[in-house]
């Protein structure tokens, strides 16, 4: 099994807001991809491990799953994508959250907060989309 320091050092301070792991997955014949799921309240991270590059979700599978670059950039509008890297930086989004720990979970907890941050999700997914494939 993956365990949390194999995958995303960085994010060990969950271990003391109390998330868990859930699931894992390991696969030393596919470039050591990984998943894990660390559980917890009031959200869940996902981290998964892809050729060595490492992206991370917040959310759960009863409020979906999201980037959590974005939902950083959403509950603090100084914090930009030149600041967490491309891709972003795992050590970076670890310490950004755990400063913005309080601020996710709120986010997270408010349908009007979260209507509000899909909106946002979406428009900077089609950003994305278009800057690599081009607009229409």
């Amino acid at each position: 099994m993956i365990d949390l320091v194999d995958i995303a050092p960085a994010f060990s301070f969950v271990i003391n807001k109390g998330l868990t792991p859930s699931t894992a997955t390991y696969d030393p014949q596919a470039f050591g991809n990984a998943s894990l799921v660390m559980a917890g309240t009031p959200f869940s991270l996902r981290f998964e491990r892809d050729r060595g590059q490492v992206f991370v979700d917040v959310g759960s599978d009863a409020v979906g799953w999201h980037k959590l670059e974005y939902v950083l950039e959403f509950v603090d509008n100084s914090i930009t994508q030149k600041q967490l890297g491309a891709p972003p930086d795992v050590a970076v989004l670890a310490s950004l959250l755990q400063g913005h720990w309080a601020k996710v979970a709120h986010l997270l907890s408010d349908r009007q907060e979260m209507s509000q941050f899909q909106t946002f999700a979406k428009q900077k997914t089609a950003s994305l989309l278009g800057g690599i494939f081009g607009n229409p």
